[in-house]
């Protein structure tokens, strides 16, 4: 199956298209590609004519070419007749958006049968059904919901696989474009009748370019497919993440009726997946934050350079006490540990700071530079720290209420963290009136939360990633070795 070209396809063409309905999904589908995307558009209506402008065929067999991609966005038995029409024109992909398959039981598993055959023993890569498809900028989006309706994340290094649709747009869209984390495709697999998670972990890690972090959301995995997914996992040079969802025995059921899952049994999954170097947030949180910075170290201008968190060994840099004691609270749950600082460091740092503050901060490990502090003087702590060796990581709290700290303060700091390459993870409140700060900041690709929590996972997922790569290049020099 050539799942190119489901994602890069040149052509494609869209049956399912309603010239009463503005809102229905073919019809969505048809003029959102045609005017937002860079895909050639065909489409299918009984009768000809046109919409908006655009030629519609009565038959596939009436195209002008034979498209890289069908979208089918009809009811279950018209959409295997597409299918069958599919093999016979040599039409190589599909994306099947109705359900009424696998998830209903009885005759829609015979459906889905039917469907797998067809697909199989015709080498046609079908995505769905029962899914939203693709989304791959700029070429395709088969999203049939309207674009003023949904929010697109930026474009960047996550392949973003989801088995529903909803929490593909919701939870993830959303949250990525608040977070400013980049997709470079975006799939909802549905009931996975054909293309399925392990051929997607194949395709991104070893066809696609664009991607260097593969995230799934999964309701368990498909029967059968779970030791290829992990042996896929395990020699992958990206950075594998999978976030599971019907842990509980409620959430299982749940499953049964929204994609036709087999939820398993997550204690042994969980074990699998660690011992096959895929790493496993907790929540939707962790999983964001995760997200976030393995996007930034994936980019061609890694801030960090090839500086590391191995050890977990930070330093906490605040002008509020309190978040500093908040920050130091969460350490040992997330795996990190506070410098401890020499008597000498402590004066160093102190004859750093203005003469203010100097009397009333705090150089322990929380640093606590208080309400005093100058724009300086956070310049200065952190060259400083960047400096020391046995400091892996600083993590910096910085709320711009106090009067003496500017709007030009995420610069400055960027100015030294590109400089020095010191890994150094930010929290500044994500409200509009700082957003020059957080700018200037993730401009440099310095990751930037809006929570203390988030910080701090954000430099744990750092660890967890730094331990997860030491093991493949152990697993690889072990290999070459025998």
């Amino acid at each position: 199956m050539d799942l190119e070209k489901l994602f890069k396809p040149k052509s494609m063409c869209v049956v399912g298209i309603s010239k009463k309905n503005p809102l229905s999904p073919g019809r969505i589908v048809l003029l959102k590609n045609e005017f937002e995307m860079q895909v050639k558009v065909y489409g299918i209506y009984p009768s000809g004519g046109d919409i908006e402008g655009i030629q519609l065929y009565e038959r596939l067999d009436k195209l002008p070419e034979i498209p890289d991609l069908l979208v089918i966005a009809v009811g279950p038995d018209d959409t295997l007749d597409y299918i069958q029409d599919c093999a016979d024109l040599k039409i190589p992909a599909a994306v099947i958006i109705g359900g009424g398959f696998a998830e209903i039981g009885g005759k829609g598993k015979k459906r889905q049968e039917s469907l797998i055959k067809i697909a199989f023993d015709n080498d046609l890569a079908v995505l769905g059904p029962n899914c939203l498809g693709v989304y791959a900028p700029p070429l395709v989006d088969t999203i049939f919901l309207p674009t003023e309706r949904i929010t697109r994340p930026p474009k960047g290094s996550v392949a973003l696989i989801s088995q529903s649709g909803g929490v593909l747009v919701d939870q993830f869209f959303v949250k990525f474009n608040e977070r400013n984390i980049g997709v470079s495709t975006a799939v909802s697999i549905g009931n996975r009748a054909v293309v399925d998670e392990a051929m997607l972990l194949e395709y991104f890690s070893q066809v696609d370019p664009e991607t260097s972090n593969i995230a799934f959301y999964l309701e368990g995995f498909k029967e059968g497919r779970a030791r290829q997914f992990l042996q896929l996992a395990k020699k992958s040079e990206d950075t594998v993440i999978v976030f599971f969802g019907g842990k509980t025995r409620e959430g299982k059921v749940a499953t049964q009726s929204h994609t036709a899952s087999l939820a398993g049994d997550f204690k042994i999954i969980y074990s699998a997946l660690r011992q096959y170097y895929v790493i496993q947030p907790q929540n939707e949180r962790e999983l964001l934050t995760s997200l976030k910075v393995y996007d930034v170290l994936s980019k061609r201008r890694n801030p960090f350079g090839k500086n590391v968190i191995t050890h977990g060994d930070i330093a906490i840099v605040s002008v509020s006490g309190g978040h500093a004691v908040i920050a130091s609270d969460m350490l040992k749950e997330y795996g990190l540990n506070a410098v401890r600082f020499s008597h000498q460091e402590k004066m160093e740092l102190k004859e750093l700071m203005n003469p203010v503050a100097r009397d009333i901060a705090s150089f322990n490990n929380p640093i606590d530079l208080t309400g005093s502090v100058l724009d300086t003087d956070i310049e200065n702590i952190i060259r400083y720290l960047s400096d020391l060796q046995n400091i892996e990581c600083i993590i910096l709290l910085l709320l711009p209420y106090p009067p003496n700290i500017s709007f030009q303060i995420g610069r400055r700091i960027a100015n030294i963290i590109t400089y020095k390459n010191k890994p150094v993870v930010c929290f500044v409140p994500y409200v509009p009136k700082y957003s020059l700060i957080i700018e200037s900041l993730e401009l440099a690709n310095i990751p930037v939360f809006h929570s203390i929590e988030e910080t701090v996972q954000a430099v744990s997922a750092l660890k967890e990633r730094t331990r997860i790569d030491n093991l493949k290049i152990s697993n690889f020099f072990d290999k070459k070795s025998s």
